[in-house]
């Protein structure tokens, strides 16, 4: 199981035990989606979209903040490789193709 905790990327075992995957990203991290072989695609509100590699470094996929385009909860289709987001209050879903 993974979560995020202000900015900071984990997985957890059944036994509690928590390893760190990735960090510093926006404080605001509040969605995950495995890609595949440890990577991740992670989404905070404010509007910023990281690709997070194996080695937890990280890309910076999209950054609407200034736009104000706040993301709500990102979905992933694994067959095309496609990443939705939708935003929280501008009535639109950005889609990201992943190469």
């Amino acid at each position: 199981m993974y979560f995020l905790d202000s900015g900071s990327l984990y997985k957890i075992d059944p036994k509690k035990n928590k390893q760190l995957l990735a960090e510093g990203m926006d404080e605001n991290t509040d969605g995950i989606e495995p890609i595949a072989d440890s990577t991740f695609i992670v989404s905070c509100w404010t509007g910023v979209i990281y690709y997070v590699n194996k080695d937890g470094s990280k890309e910076i996929l999209s950054d609407t903040r200034k736009e104000e385009y706040y993301a709500a909860d990102i979905g992933l289709d694994k067959e095309k490789k496609i990443v939705y987001v939708p935003s929280l209050f501008k009535k639109t879903i950005a889609a990201y193709l992943l190469r």
